[in-house]
């Protein structure tokens, strides 16, 4: 049975148990670990299963218009709902929820999934995939990771969201790649190179796009959806891992305990299981850097 809002409400605050409500099923995990390093006391639930409301940001946006009359009858009770949504591409579309809704949190990246994609977690990753120590993952090799991703995956995968992105500010649009489509369907290796024939030759009208639109390269978290770009990091892990194995003991700068003695059957670079890109988000999902989240902890903090 679904959550009666005026019984839950009420519980909520009898309790003195203040309520998150996301979009759905993905969020609750990512919430919940924020909160578990609180040390609060906070509920996460999807808004689906309170009565009357579907899934997604629209439900939690609509969810919060119909609370703000309650927050305006007793002032404190902004202390124990907080409605949470991903930024999506609100903001190029002019979408974004009045500011005059309290109790509302929108992230500033397009979704939970973004906060994820730094330098430090795709470190933190490789020591996870791998046996190499920190002192065998050095600044050069540390770099040419940045570099490569940088400029080669995560390059393509900004033209591919300018892309999708004017397909979802302009009706009219013809594009190849919209938000709907699959990361897999997208980056599959039967399939980029196709996407990227097409797109390369839109490049001069998409970065005319991104101008008008004031986006950078540097915006890249903003416009590329979540799972897509999560997506892409762990693809590139995943086939960068062997390839700094196959230069182990061989380039300069680096080498392992083990190439180092020319016993390379123990490469610490070789990856401990099968892993495929698939397993990433389940890896990531430990990782949260508070310099990414500190918003989303600081709002929650003002929660009873």
């Amino acid at each position: 049975m679904k959550h009666d809002l005026e019984e839950w409400i009420t519980e909520a605050i009898m309790s003195n148990t203040p309520v998150a409500v996301v979009e759905g099923y993905d969020d609750i995990q990512f919430y919940e670990k924020i909160i578990l390093d609180l040390g609060k006391e906070i509920n996460v639930e999807a808004v689906e299963n309170i009565e009357g409301y579907g899934e997604g940001s629209d439900s939690v946006i609509k969810f919060i218009e119909n609370l703000q009359p309650k927050f305006e009858e007793r002032p404190d009770n902004i202390r124990y709902i907080l409605g949470i949504i991903d930024k999506d591409v609100r903001d190029y579309r002019e979408e974004l929820p009045d500011p005059k809704y309290i109790g509302l949190l929108v992230l500033k990246y397009y979704s939970q999934e973004s906060h994820y994609v730094t330098r430090e977690n795709a470190i933190d990753l490789i020591l996870k995939l791998t046996s190499v120590s920190s002192k065998c993952l050095n600044d050069k090799i540390k770099t040419e990771i940045v570099k490569d991703l940088t400029e080669n995956d995560f390059k393509d995968l900004y033209y591919f969201s300018l892309e999708a992105l004017k397909n979802a500010c302009d009706a009219n649009y013809e594009s190849v790649i919209s938000y709907s489509d699959s990361a897999d369907k997208i980056f599959a290796t039967n399939n980029k190179p196709r996407l990227l024939q097409q797109i390369n030759l839109k490049k001069s009208d998409l970065d005319e796009f991104a101008k008008n639109k004031n986006i950078e390269f540097k915006d890249l978290r903003y416009i590329a959806k979540g799972k897509w770009i999560l997506n892409v990091f762990a693809r590139y892990l995943i086939n960068k891992i062997p390839q700094i194995q196959e230069q182990c003991g061989v380039t300069e700068g680096i080498t392992c305990n083990f190439c180092s003695i020319g016993n390379n059957a123990k490469c610490m670079w070789r990856m401990k299981n099968k892993f495929s890109h698939s397993h990433i988000p389940t890896l990531i999902s430990n990782f949260l850097i508070d310099s990414e989240i500190n918003y989303i902890k600081d709002r929650l903090r003002r929660l009873a």
